[in-house]
């Protein structure tokens, strides 16, 4: 079950340097928009990418998957950790990899896939439920892994749902998130804002076409057969409950 660390008290005129890790198809463009539009407006140092090029002088290190070596990063840090319910990942995973243009690795010739692509494998499937059975056995099955490896212990860490954000629109899940990243309290407002003018729910955000579908949770409610759900248990087991996303097995509709 996961648990949200209180926030610390103390606002200094310094804050720590921020960490934001996300898992693919986890509201990682979202945050992305979030945090760099933060850094713009407070002048700040953002970061997007693997640790091994982190510049020496950042103040937001953004990580698409949550990579972070910790016996590395120097000086003090707080964090925020974004999931998303493994099931919906899976649905947006499947849809967005079969249209998607901008990702490279889809589009790369695999020996594992007999030459073909990670699309084109993809796409060739007869039916969504095994379009859905392959992105279990291959990148989404990698991403809940992902998730489950994560240290949901670390107090340096604010531990949310991309559901409970997706739906906080007075904004008092993102006022939370950063006092725990102590930003001053005088900005408060201000990074409200720009949280608001960069989520879904404010009617403001644009997305290339494929990118967003929905975005609103529970859409594996729609996809989901007993044969997804029987292969789900097999490769993930409890992982629903572990999340906090259930209390039993017993989830298929």
């Amino acid at each position: 079950m996961l648990n949200h660390p209180p926030s610390l008290p103390g606002v200094g005129s310094q804050f720590d340097r921020v960490l934001v890790g996300t898992h693919h198809k986890c509201g990682t463009v979202w945050m992305i928009k979030i945090f760099r539009a933060i850094c713009v407006r407070r002048s700040l140092v953002f970061y997007d990418g693997e640790q091994r090029h982190l510049p020496r002088h950042y103040d937001v290190f953004f990580q698409d998957h949550s990579q972070f070596d910790f016996t590395t990063l120097v000086g003090p840090h707080r964090g925020l950790h974004l999931i998303r319910d493994p099931r919906d990942l899976i649905i947006s995973a499947a849809f967005y990899h079969e249209v998607c243009t901008t990702e490279r690795w889809l589009r790369r010739r695999r020996w594992a896939f007999y030459g073909r692509s990670y699309q084109t494998s993809l796409a060739r499937l007869p039916s969504l439920e095994d379009k859905l059975l392959f992105e279990m056995m291959h990148s989404s099955g990698a991403t809940i892994r992902d998730m489950l490896a994560w240290n949901y212990a670390n107090p340096n860490f604010y531990e949310a749902k991309y559901e409970d954000l997706i739906a906080d629109v007075a904004l008092r899940r993102f006022q939370d998130i950063f006092a725990f990243l102590r930003f001053p309290e005088d900005q408060m407002d201000e990074l409200l804002q720009i949280a608001f003018a960069n989520s879904l729910f404010s009617g403001q955000v644009t997305a290339p076409p494929g990118h967003i579908r929905s975005g609103q949770p529970g859409q594996w409610r729609m996809f989901f057969t007993k044969t997804i759900h029987r292969r789900f248990l097999e490769l993930f087991g409890d992982v629903l409950i572990r999340l906090g996303y259930e209390r039993n097995d017993q989830w298929c509709p």
